[in-house]
């Protein structure tokens, strides 16, 4: 069964990497906004995943554009 999860693993990187347009930077943004709290966090942040991080950001400066605040754990 592990050679089976692997193999899709692999295949799914695979396809992934094929995809014209589909960057990690895509798939995963640097900061994320919540929209409860307008507070913005960095993707190493233990609150990155939130439930309210719903807001992709690609920079602090977007964020703050945005009405966003930094985080007070994180810095944003």
């Amino acid at each position: 069964m592990p050679r089976i999860v692997t193999m899709a693993f692999v295949l799914t990187l695979a396809l992934l990497a094929a995809t014209p347009g589909m960057t990690a930077q895509a798939e995963w943004p640097a900061y994320r906004g919540n929209v409860k709290s307008r507070i913005y966090h960095n993707s190493g942040c233990k609150y990155f995943n939130c439930k309210a991080c719903t807001v992709p950001l690609a920079s602090p400066q977007e964020a703050r554009a945005k009405g966003f605040r930094p985080c007070k754990v994180c810095g944003g």
